[in-house]
C-alpha cells in the first residue's frame, strides 16, 4: 500500500510538472495593437454619470496586476474629489489641463507622458479640438487602501530632459535603473542597458514595457521570437521563461510600468 501511495505521488507530481512546464510554454509577451494606438476602431462607452458626453475605451491587457487602455474623450471639464487610482498616461492627440485643489495649474500635450495620482482632488480639462483627444491609459487591477495616499498629490509630468538618457551611466553589470514615481499603486521607472543577452527565469510580475531607444527581442520557452523596436509598448507578463535580447547603439532605453511593491 505505501508503495502504491508513493507512486501514486510520484505521478502526481509529474502530471503537475509537465503542466506547469506547458503553463510557462504558452506565457509569451504582449504587444500592443498598433492599430489601437493609432485611435482606429476605439470603442464608444455610454456613461451613465454624463451620458450625453462621447467616451470612447479599448481595452488592451487585463492581467492580475496591471490594466492597459486606450481612453478617448470628447473635450470637457470634470471636476474631481478624490481620484480613483494610479494612472500612468502616454498622450496620443490634444491636452490636459489640470488644476488641483491646492499647487499650481499644468498643461499636458500630445507626445508627453505623466502620472496621475490616486486621491487627487482638482479640476481635469480635455480639449482634442473637432477630433477627440485620445491617450494610452495604465492602472493596476486592485486597489491600495487610503493609508497610502499622498495628501495634495498632483499629476506630474516625466520630462523630457531625463527621457533623452544624457544622465544614464551604466554600473558595472552595464545596467541603469532610475524610479521616476513611486505612488500608492504604480511605480515607473527608466531603465538602461548594454547591449546583450540574458535568461528570463519566469519573470515575477507584470510590467508594460516602452522602448524609447534600441531593440528588445524576446525568446520564449517554445523558441518563437518576439521582437520590439524604439516606439513599441507591450507587456512583460508574470511568469515568463525565456531569452531576454537587446541591441542598439551602445545603450537600450525604456520605461517599466508596473505594480508598486507593497500593495
Amino acid at each position: 500500500m505505501k508503495k502504491i501511495m508513493q507512486c501514486a505521488i510520484v505521478i502526481c507530481l509529474a502530471i503537475a510538472l509537465v503542466s506547469a512546464q506547458k503553463s510557462n510554454e504558452d506565457i509569451k509577451p504582449i504587444g500592443l495593437d498598433k492599430s489601437t494606438l493609432s485611435g482606429v476602431g476605439l470603442e464608444k462607452i455610454d456613461l451613465k454619470e454624463e451620458p450625453e458626453k462621447d467616451f470612447y475605451q479599448k481595452n488592451l491587457f487585463w492581467g492580475k496586476e496591471l490594466g492597459v487602455f486606450v481612453v478617448g474623450t470628447e473635450s470637457w471639464v470634470n471636476t474631481i474629489t478624490n481620484y480613483p487610482f494610479d494612472e500612468f498616461i502616454y498622450m496620443y492627440n490634444g491636452e490636459a489641463i489640470v488644476k488641483p485643489t491646492q499647487g499650481t495649474s499644468q498643461i499636458f500635450y500630445s507626445g508627453d507622458y505623466f502620472f496621475a495620482p490616486k486621491g487627487y482632488h482638482g479640476d481635469w480639462e480635455i480639449k482634442g479640438n473637432n477630433q477627440i483627444h485620445y491617450e494610452l491609459s495604465v492602472i493596476t487591477t486592485t486597489r491600495t487602501d487610503s493609508t497610502k495616499i499622498h495628501k495634495n498629490s498632483s499629476h506630474r509630468l516625466f520630462p523630457k530632459s531625463v527621457l533623452t538618457g544624457n544622465t544614464i551611466v551604466l554600473n558595472d553589470a552595464g545596467y541603469y535603473e532610475q524610479v521616476l514615481q513611486k505612488g500608492a499603486e504604480l511605480t515607473v521607472k527608466l531603465i538602461g542597458e548594454k547591449m546583450g543577452e540574458r535568461p528570463l527565469i519566469k519573470t515575477t510580475r507584470e510590467q508594460l514595457i516602452h522602448i524609447l531607444a534600441g531593440q528588445i527581442k524576446i525568446i520564449d520557452a517554445k523558441a518563437d521570437v518576439h521582437t520590439y523596436y524604439a516606439g513599441d509598448f507591450f507587456v512583460l507578463p508574470k511568469g515568463l521563461v525565456g531569452t531576454w535580447a537587446t541591441d542598439g547603439h551602445n545603450l537600450v532605453k525604456y520605461l517599466t510600468v508596473e505594480k508598486t511593491n507593497d500593495i
